[in-house]
């Protein structure tokens, strides 16, 4: 299917420093969501100059490095006719870059083990979440990934994209098919569809991350025995959906904001 990127209409100058633009501003907010210390401006200087920023961990180096490259990944898969299992297994490969060979955390591959996090509960207690059983990740997949590739095959507008985004991020984070990486994975490959429909990316900001993650676990407590979910069917269609929906839309903020101001750059080449 001929699609139209978000750049296609800039010079090639103009293209290649708006992609480093949203290349560095997504690598920065994804990873900082997950607890990544650089900031924006060493997130800028790690992956243009290829140098390591002194006193940083390098872990959170090779976090911004793995998500780069993820990204290239992901704008691979735009030409791709289908999605496969395979190519979310090596999406996982390049975002984990730490891969320590553990038969009980597998990288690029589905979870083997029960995973848990914790929340505030309305009792204002701390409770645990249990997310989806191993042997119920293999058919909640092939479902997510039906899903996605449904998305892809043809355009939307900007707030079907948008809303598209949010059910492919909240059903990915909802099963959580890997021991880690799920938030990144899940902002990642909800993109496509946005991709795919001629737009910049949404960026979730880190500096958001408290209201963004309570709408995610709000949602989550609406879903009753997450540990036993075995269909996607199963999820509910309900108020906290639609408010990640809305928090989502306004996320397009900054990416749209760069390709404004990239368009604003060539008119000024062109027309003076």
């Amino acid at each position: 299917m001929a699609f139209k990127h978000f750049y296609d209409h800039l010079d090639p100058d103009i293209k290649t420093i708006l992609l480093a633009q949203i290349r560095n501003l997504w690598t920065h907010h994804s990873t900082s969501l997950e607890g990544n210390s650089l900031t924006l401006g060493e997130t800028d200087f790690i992956l243009e100059e290829g140098l390591t920023i002194q006193g940083k961990p390098l872990k959170d180096h090779n976090e911004v490095y793995g998500h780069a490259k993820a990204i290239t990944f992901i704008y691979a898969l735009l030409n791709a006719d289908t999605i496969s299992q395979h190519d979310l297994f090596r999406l996982h490969e390049t975002v984990l870059t730490e891969r320590i060979t553990d038969i009980d955390q597998p990288v690029g591959k589905w979870k083997t083990q029960s995973n848990f996090t914790t929340y505030i509960n309305a009792d204002n207690r701390q409770a645990w979440r249990e997310y989806p059983a191993p042997q119920h990740i293999g058919h909640l997949m092939t479902q997510w990934l039906a899903r996605l590739n449904a998305s892809v095959a043809k355009p939307h507008s900007q707030p079907e994209a948008a809303a598209i985004y949010a059910d492919l991020q909240l059903s990915f984070v909802t099963i959580h098919p890997f021991f880690d990486g799920n938030g990144r994975m899940a902002r990642l490959l909800a993109n496509l569809p946005v991709l795919k429909s001629g737009f910049p990316p949404i960026v979730v900001p880190e500096q958001d991350r408290y209201a963004y993650k309570l709408t995610l676990s709000a949602y989550q407590n609406t879903i009753a025995d997450l540990p036993d979910l075995n269909d996607l069917a199963q999820l509910p269609d309900n108020a906290e959906k639609q408010r990640f929906v809305d928090l989502c839309e306004s996320y397009w903020a900054e990416t749209l904001a760069l390709l404004n101001k990239a368009e604003e750059m060539q008119g000024k080449r062109h027309h003076g």
